[in-house]
């Protein structure tokens, strides 16, 4: 998911002594099949320069490392925070791919915050959206028609036992009432995500597998523990909205796929492909999609399934496997910058638990207003990913994140 914003938050205050005590995870509904609303269409805009006035946020010691647990939803991750006060409890996505924080506002349902019943709750005055670039009301718009207006304000934000006062959100009216969260937290590179509000300039989570029902999912502020002795760095790429690192090739099994310069120059565009927790499947061109699931299908010899090759959730390449017990799945290599990110079978083959069909997690990239690939969170599980903006890397190693 992606959007921009940029504004200046005035000030932040902290009422609590720790940050080390967990969230309450609240009311969301766990469902087994992908939203198609996991990928928010991009919008780029011009920033002026920033610097905060907060003395706070200018310490680099004002936040210790935290750990804030995530809960899987609808093939997205999710945290639960509360805005206002007196408090009102939300579920948002973890999305790398934005940076606002927002949340539904005046919607019919009991889960919905209204700013008239908050003390703290302050409309932002400044700039307006049209101003910023980004349109009246800052529309969010979804590659599934889906649009949320957004109205600038500034709140108190509770985690967990921790208030920051006068955090710049988004108040939200969906044109869906079936939207399935309350909001997203935006964690990428820009001046209003909540990295860059809490100044987390290093943070890393850990997604644990989605066929694992007891498997812990949580995000971290700080490094990679020093105990990982396998841990694997890329440059790391940003703009005003997302992280990018350079893909440089593709194996499935032993064989490297012959992906010409200009595949590859087409998936990396201008930065590299980007990486985003908030999308659930990875987006590849469509010669590149089709050579993984040739070369896929030669190593393991199962069928298509489905006379069209389309068969669920939006993925070209799924199979049945019925008859087929004794399949040896090879391992599928994502090569970036000098790092190999390995992909075992629960990090590129989708199914239904139980289900005797499955699909291999790439689509194709054919949307007309974004051609950006896009490195997609079922590649992401079973591993840490570490984000430092301060040396500009992005370090991924396997991980059991029920030791997290």
């Amino acid at each position: 998911m992606r959007a921009s914003f940029f504004l200046t938050p005035s000030q932040l205050s902290l009422m609590a002594s720790s940050i080390f005590l967990p969230l309450i995870l609240f009311h969301l509904l766990l469902a087994t099949e992908p939203t198609s609303s996991a990928r928010i269409l991009l919008t780029r805009v011009s920033r002026p320069k920033y610097t905060s006035t907060n003395s706070l946020m200018n310490n680099p010691e004002y936040y210790s490392p935290g750990r804030y647990p995530l809960i899987l939803s609808k093939d997205v991750y999710a945290m639960s925070l509360a805005i206002g006060t007196p408090p009102v409890k939300f579920s948002a996505i973890m999305d790398t791919g934005s940076n606002l924080i927002w949340t539904k506002c005046k919607s019919s349902g009991p889960n919905f915050f209204d700013t008239s019943m908050s003390t703290s709750f302050s409309s932002y005055v400044g700039d307006t959206c049209e101003e910023w670039g980004v349109g009246q009301d800052c529309p969010q718009k979804y590659d599934d028609g889906k649009s949320v207006n957004v109205t600038l304000g500034q709140e108190t934000l509770t985690i967990g036992d921790v208030k920051v006062n006068d955090v710049t959100f988004g108040c939200g009216i969906t044109d869906d009432e079936n939207f399935g969260f309350d909001g997203i937290v935006g964690m990428g590179p820009g001046k209003l995500s909540l990295v860059s509000q809490l100044r987390s300039r290093v943070f890393y989570y850990c997604l644990g597998s989605r066929f694992d029902p007891t498997a812990r999912r949580v995000l971290r502020t700080g490094s990679i523990p020093n105990t990982y002795s396998s841990v694997q760095t890329t440059p790391l790429r940003t703009d005003e909205s997302n992280y990018y690192i350079i893909l440089e090739g593709i194996s499935v099994g032993e064989t490297k796929l012959p992906i010409t310069d200009t595949e590859i120059a087409k998936s990396n565009k201008d930065k590299g492909m980007v990486i985003d927790s908030g999308t659930t499947f990875t987006y590849l061109e469509k010669s590149i999609v089709d050579m993984i699931s040739n070369e896929f299908m030669s190593q393991t010899n199962l069928n298509m399934s489905g006379s069209d090759n389309v068969t669920k959730y939006g993925l070209e390449n799924c199979f049945n496997y019925q008859g087929y017990d004794n399949v040896e799945f090879p391992k599928v290599v994502f090569h970036f910058e000098g790092a190999n990110w390995e992909l075992k079978k629960d990090n590129y083959i989708y199914q239904k638990e139980g289900g005797e069909e499955g699909c291999l997690a790439f689509k194709s990239n054919d949307q007309e207003n974004d051609k950006s690939a896009i490195f997609g969170n079922i590649q992401q599980q079973n591993m840490i990913v570490s984000y430092d903006l301060d040396n500009c890397n992005l370090s991924f190693v396997p991980a059991d994140c029920n030791q997290m």
